[in-house]
């Protein structure tokens, strides 16, 4: 009889939230924009509140009759301190995209002594991120080990687009990259499975706008040209 009754209260407390869900789903389909797809609704850590994921790292709040959202971070109380509970959301959905994209598809620069490891979305043609490439010898050294993705800041399509797409089909990826950034005029090869277009669109989701953008191996997306030392204070703050 008990076993019965548990899972009486439990099919019972399952069509609740699917009720909840289906209900949230229903009233956000009048407000969000016509093209937005309800990736997922989740219950949060607090109590009668669901976040709506939509294709956005971050989500909107939603209470559970649909009536009320917030969109911005949630704080959680510890004693004497305060998460950022949607900050931390952020961050480990960044790095699950980033995970999603197979390491042979990155241009790696291995430092021997590896710290740390970070990704590090790359234009060809930006001034900032020849820079950095200039220096690719003083990250590796001091133990950051540098995986380029491709984000061809001026679209698909276009000659930066063409000469990234160069790079990633070469035989020596890491040569062409570098003589690229350098402004030497190579002979560039094509391929069919180049992951150039996909970079750039995983780029769009994280909300990369300008490169280089560099994601550390905890999520935070730090956007701009770090100095090698400055870059290996962060990552061990």
């Amino acid at each position: 009889m008990k076993v019965f009754n548990f899972l009486f209260i439990l099919i019972s407390f399952s069509n609740f939230v699917f009720s909840d869900k289906e209900l949230i789903a229903n009233k956000l389909k009048n407000i969000l924009p016509p093209d937005a797809v309800i990736e997922s609704i989740e219950a949060s850590s607090f109590a009668g509140i669901y976040k709506v994921y939509y294709g956005d790292l971050q989500p909107i709040y939603v209470s559970a009759n649909g009536d009320y959202f917030i969109y911005g971070d949630m704080y959680k109380i510890d004693s004497n301190r305060i998460t950022n509970i949607t900050g931390n959301e952020i961050k480990a959905r960044r790095l699950n995209i980033i995970n999603s994209i197979p390491s042979n598809e990155l241009i790696s620069f291995k430092s021997n002594n590896e710290l740390f490891s970070i990704t590090i979305f790359t234009d060809v043609d930006c001034g900032y991120c020849r820079k950095l490439h200039s220096q690719i010898e003083e990250y590796n050294k001091i133990g950051i080990t540098v995986k380029y993705a491709a984000f061809p800041r001026s679209g698909i399509g276009t000659q930066t687009f063409t000469r990234m797409v160069g790079a990633w089909c070469a035989d020596d990826p890491k040569k062409v990259i570098t003589d690229l950034k350098n402004d030497k005029d190579i002979n560039l090869d094509f391929c069919d499975n180049q992951p150039v277009a996909k970079h750039y669109v995983i780029g769009q989701r994280l909300g990369i706008s300008g490169t280089p953008a560099i994601i550390t191996p905890d999520g935070d997306l730090i956007p701009g040209y770090v100095s090698p030392e400055e870059l290996l204070t962060r990552l061990k703050a």
